[in-house]
């Protein structure tokens, strides 16, 4: 009887939940809306991280991590995030993961103890329960061009943030673009152990940076996860009537928001306002120098000018294979 009931309760649940998103559904009206907040907030983050001109550590290759002594440079030549992103062209991709999962559940039980007679007593139990999980998963793609969040000659900018970031009833936390972006560009500065072109022992070892090349290339995964739950509901004790009286309670209710943002930026070439003379064993001597801190294998990246137009297509197909074995990888390893 109690899973006749319970299944005519559950009967009018949605089995498609909502995107669980905002705090509060009335924030805002719909989805698109909500998404649109979250990617206002990523650009927002993105470009204020690419733009920062908060100088960084430049350390010597060395467990005491000493920093390296540098004369007072230029403000175009400091080690900073803004002057490398204004260095070296990077383009990747962006995978923004919205995912809900509802579940709604009854599970009652009732007993009715005390009946019949003290020489023949009789106790009826019923007990069962029933769940439903609806689950909606949505995934975006988009392209990310450093050109456009660090100014320069090559093509117009895009627009400075107009609010800071974040703001809004999506992502109110950081996301952390700016940590992930310093941790891999002070790595790069740092790896002196690589296999430079044209100076391996490997005879055919090629003279440039090619597409299979991976120093430089910025990968993170941040996840933005919620989970609400709620369990509960009445209980009778009458003479002869118990329930409901699971452990659950009458009624349990889950809502599990499993927002992914996986990110890929690879370095292709070197911005315009750079102008390179080909040396020896395909490294490039540029004028003005590179600002101090740049990693060592940028001197092995062509003049975005002398860079094949395909370059860029290559660099989010890489990027987008990168995302991609990256959330399977986590996907297994939650199994």
């Amino acid at each position: 009887m109690t899973s006749i009931i319970a299944v005519g309760v559950l009967s009018s649940c949605t089995s498609v939940p909502p995107f669980d998103l905002a705090t509060s559904e009335r924030t805002y009206g719909s989805p698109v809306i909500k998404i649109a907040s979250i990617m206002a907030n990523i650009k927002c983050e993105l470009f204020t991280a690419a733009n920062d001109d908060k100088p960084l550590p430049l350390y010597i290759n060395d467990r005491p991590l000493l920093e390296k002594k540098l004369p007072d440079p230029e403000p175009d030549r400091k080690f900073n995030l803004k002057n490398i992103f204004s260095a070296i062209e990077y383009v990747g991709e962006l995978e923004l993961t919205i995912d809900a999962t509802h579940t709604e559940g009854l599970s009652p039980s009732l007993s009715l103890p005390g009946l019949g007679s003290d020489k023949n007593p009789l106790t009826i139990g019923v007990d069962g329960g029933i769940s439903e999980i609806g689950h909606r998963s949505n995934k975006t793609y988009h392209s990310v061009d450093f050109e456009r969040l660090v100014e320069g000659t090559e093509q117009k900018p895009a627009k400075r943030p107009t609010l800071p970031c974040p703001s809004g009833s999506e992502l109110q936390g950081r996301l952390g673009l700016e940590d992930n972006l310093k941790m891999g560009i002070v790595a790069s500065s740092m790896n002196d152990l690589s296999v430079w072109p044209g100076k391996a022992s490997t005879p055919g070892a090629a003279s440039s940076v090619g597409d299979e090349y991976t120093a430089g290339r910025i990968h993170a995964v941040v996840d933005f996860t919620t989970t609400t739950s709620l369990s509960g509901g009445p209980k009778w004790e009458l003479p002869h009537f118990v329930g409901p009286n699971s452990n659950d309670g009458l009624f349990n209710h889950k809502r599990e928001a499993l927002n992914q943002l996986s990110f890929t930026f690879i370095p292709i070439c070197i911005r315009d306002r750079y102008r390179g003379a080909k040396g020896k064993a395909g490294r490039w001597e540029y004028s003005p120098p590179l600002p101090y801190g740049t990693p060592a294998w940028a001197n092995y990246l062509s003049p975005c000018s002398e860079t094949s137009p395909q370059a860029k297509s290559k660099a989010l197909s890489d990027a987008h294979q990168t995302n991609i074995m990256s959330l399977d990888n986590i996907r297994l390893r939650n199994f």
